[in-house]
Order: structure tokens, then sequence, then C-alpha cells
């Protein structure tokens, strides 16, 4: 049998049980210690790059990491097989968070593989620059992923090490990119220093900003698995089908559909994924209650940096960001809320975007985390605070709870009157108290106030109850 022990400067790595002392005879010398574990398999720390991949893959992964390292790229890897728990959320989770660079590992065993997905979900989302790694032909890979590892995957260059004969110049190849990459970065993140804001500026996340990031991230190494008709811009698309600057939503839903039968096809094995597809579109081009869809909206939906993008291409982005993100914020996700929270350093317009739209999402529990998480990240604009304002009327009792705990969290002002009515009133004890608690968070006159009249109509009607029984 194997244990697995933790030293202070490695990661959890298996070893063999040794005899135990008993069995050892007295003068015998002690076996020498264990050798440190290389810094191959340090987790302490941010790395350059973190692998994920199926164990299945653990000698190309050993391979590949030694060349890595050889090359002055520092990787986090798992070597220890972590499943699901502690270990798991905690070290991978933050691993994806902290790399700068996210390699997949792409086989047959790894598109099978649950936690390989989830680490793909998280890393798209937490802007790591993906890099795709194929074992096997992508032809016979693709049918294989789902459609969140399609989406994911499909808009990246893919590194072709099929041939074991031509390891090396895969790698070659691969080393020059991860570089340029890594390089580009730390400009970045160079430039961003030396023109960051005040901190006490109020930020403004805008959904422009987010599409702009969506784009760009699958823009950088866009690389489609093989030629379609995805060019048609949505100016042509529209004044080729309908005659007016509006549209009922049911009829641009059958245009959309019928254009772009097989690119559907292709994405979702299962007619509830393209519904899910329909319900983001109309909740990202803002259809109303009445269902008509309006030109202005629909041109808006498709600029990112203020340029109009082809109509297919900006669908499957919007589609890539909201799917992982409904991945990652799954409550059977195996990276859950315990990785989900460390998105909040992060607080980038894309992030908050996705969190504003998960708050509608129809898993009670989904839109829970995702008011938590949204206050995590501090974003106390008014689009922000307005979206957790409506989870106070959520049908579900978690949600409540969650909101009025996410909207103390931000010393939400604006939230008093709600978070009085609620507990006064709210039939559930444990969200009446999650609106207390968020009151004093808040504190204030008009709370003390409202509170203290209260509590002394409360007392004046017990004693009237105990009074005449």
């Amino acid at each position: 049998m194997g244990s697995t022990v933790s030293t202070p400067n490695s990661s959890v790595v298996s070893t063999k049980s040794s005899e135990s002392k008993e069995d050892t005879p007295k003068l015998m010398k002690p076996a020498p210690p264990p050798k440190p574990a290389p810094e191959t398999q340090q987790s302490q720390g941010p790395k350059d790059l973190m692998i994920s991949y199926s164990h299945a893959d653990t000698p190309f992964m050993k391979k590949l990491r030694e060349k890595l390292e050889e090359n002055g790229i520092s990787v986090w890897v798992d070597i220890a097989g972590l499943q699901a728990g502690v270990d798991f959320l905690n070290k991978i989770g933050q691993a994806i968070i902290d790399s700068k660079l996210f390699i997949s590992i792409v086989s047959s065993a790894s598109v099978k593989s649950k936690y390989c997905k989830d680490e793909l979900a998280l890393a798209y989302i937490s802007s790591s620059s993906i890099f795709p790694i194929a074992l096997e032909k992508q032809d016979s890979l693709y049918p294989l992923m789902d459609t969140g590892m399609k989406l994911q995957l499909a808009s990246y260059r893919w590194s072709n090490f099929v041939d074991e004969d031509q390891f090396e110049e895969s790698f070659s190849e691969l080393l020059a990119m991860l570089k340029s990459e890594l390089k580009q970065r730390a400009e970045d993140d160079e430039s961003k220093s030396n023109t960051s804001d005040s901190p006490d500026k109020k930020k403004v996340f805008k959904r422009s900003m987010s599409r702009k990031n969506i784009y760009r991230k699958a823009a950088n190494y866009n690389q489609s698995f093989e030629a379609n008709e995805t060019e048609i811009m949505p100016d042509k698309f529209w004044k080729d089908r309908f005659s007016k600057d509006h549209v009922e939503w049911n009829k641009f839903v059958d245009a959309l559909t019928k254009t772009f039968a097989f690119q559907m096809k292709k994405l979702f094995s299962d007619p509830e994924e393209e519904k899910w597809l329909m319900d983001v579109l109309f909740r990202e081009m803002e259809v109303g209650d009445d269902n008509i869809l309006q030109y202005d909206i629909y041109e808006s939906f498709c600029l990112v940096d203020d340029e109009l993008q082809a109509l297919w291409k900006r669908i499957e982005d919007q589609a890539r960001e909201s799917y992982a993100m409904k991945e990652v914020f799954d409550m059977d996700s195996s990276v859950r809320v315990e990785a989900i929270e460390n998105l909040a350093k992060y607080r980038s317009a894309a992030v908050i975007q996705a969190l504003h739209d998960l708050l509608t999402d129809p898993d009670a529990n989904v839109r829970a985390v995702a008011a938590i998480s949204l206050a995590r990240t501090e974003a106390n604009d008014d689009q922000s605070l307005n979206k957790l304002l409506r989870t106070l009327m959520d049908k579900d009792r978690l949600v409540r709870e969650a909101g009025c705990l996410a909207l103390g969290h931000l010393h939400a002002e604006q939230a008093v009157k709600k978070l009085l009515h609620m507990w006064r009133n709210d039939v559930i004890s444990h969200v009446r108290e999650a609106a207390a608690v968020a009151l004093q968070q808040i504190g204030g006159v008009e709370v003390e106030q409202a509170m203290h009249v209260t509590k002394v109509l409360a007392d004046e009607i017990r004693q009237l109850t105990e009074d005449n029984p």
C-alpha cells in the first residue's frame, strides 16, 4: 500500500510504505531519509504553467515537464492523483488560477476525465493562455469530447505530438509559443502596473470590455477544425431575412438554427444544449417581455472593441464563455466553491459579467454561489448591486440568504429597505438571520432606528400576547 506525505517544499507525493520499527533489527542502521522531491514537484507559489492530464498519459507528461523545466519554464502538475476533496479543490484549483499558462494534454483518456474537463473550464474563465496538446489525431478526439471541451478547445492552436519520433520538433514549436506568450504577459503586467488606477477609484464593469476579452483570448490561436460557412456578417444575415428593424424572437431563432444547422449539430448532440444556447442569446440580446428582438441591440451584441464580428463566431465566443462559467459554477463540479472563490482576485470584466449572468441560472445552487462569489470580487458598481438586489426576491431561500450576505459584505446602503423588509417578514428564519447580519454590516442611523423600532414593537406585541393568553 502507498501512503501520502506532504513536505513544506513539495506537492503531495505518493510513497511506498516502509517496514515497521518492530521488524527492524536493533543493530541495523536506520534507512536513509527519502530524497527530497525534485523541484518540478513543488506546488508552493505561482508557476509559469500548469499541465492538465489524464494519469493514463503520465509517461508523456513527465517527459514534457522535464523538457519545459530544462528550458526555464516552471511547472505545476498533480503528481499524486489527487481526487475530489480538500486537496483537489485547494491545490489544483489555486494552481490553475495562479499559473499564467495552461497546457491541456488531450487524449482519448483525458476527454473522458471529469477532472480534466473541470480544470479546463476553470483555466478558461481564469484568463489563462491555453495550449492544447494532441496525443492522438484531432479528428478522432473531437467526436469523443463533450460540448464544453469542444467549445473551449476549438478556438486554440493545437500542438501535435501524435508521432513520438517528431517529439523534439513539436516541442520546439510549442516552446517558442509558450515563451512568446510569457513575454507578452510580462509586458502586459508591466503596462498595467504603470497605468493602474487609484485604489480609491470605483470600478465600473462594462459588457463591451468583457466581449473584447473573450474575443482576444479566442482569437490569439484561432484555428478551426475545418472550414465552414461562419463568415456571415450580422448586417447581411439580418437584411437577407428580415425587412424591419425588429423581429419576433421565435422567427429569429428559426432563421439562426437553419442557417447554422451544421455548426449546431457539430457542437450540440443534445437538443437541450441547443435550447440552453438560445436562452443565453435571449438574455444577451436583451429580448424583452414582448419577445421582440431589436436590430440595434442585436448589432451591439456582435460588436467587439467597436468592430463588428461574424455572427456565428460571436455566438460561439459567447457560448464558450457561458458554458465554461456554468461548468465551474455547477455545484457538482470537482473544482467547485473553493476554487471559484479564488476568482475574486481577478475582478475582471469577463468574470464579473459572467457572475451577473449566473445570478439568473435555472439552478438555484448556481445562483446562490454566484451571489457570494460576486460579493467576493468587491464589485460594488450599480449594475452588480442591482443584480444582487433581485436575488432578494428569489423563490429559493438559499439564494435569498446568499443575496443578503452578499449585499451586507458590500455594505450596500441602497439595500437597507429591502433587507429590513426581509428581516421582518421572510418566512424562513435563516433568511431573516442573514438579513439581520447584512443590516449590522451596513450599519448607519436608518438601520439602527428601524431595527430599534421593530424590536420595541415586537416586545410590545409579545407582552400583549402574554397578558392575554
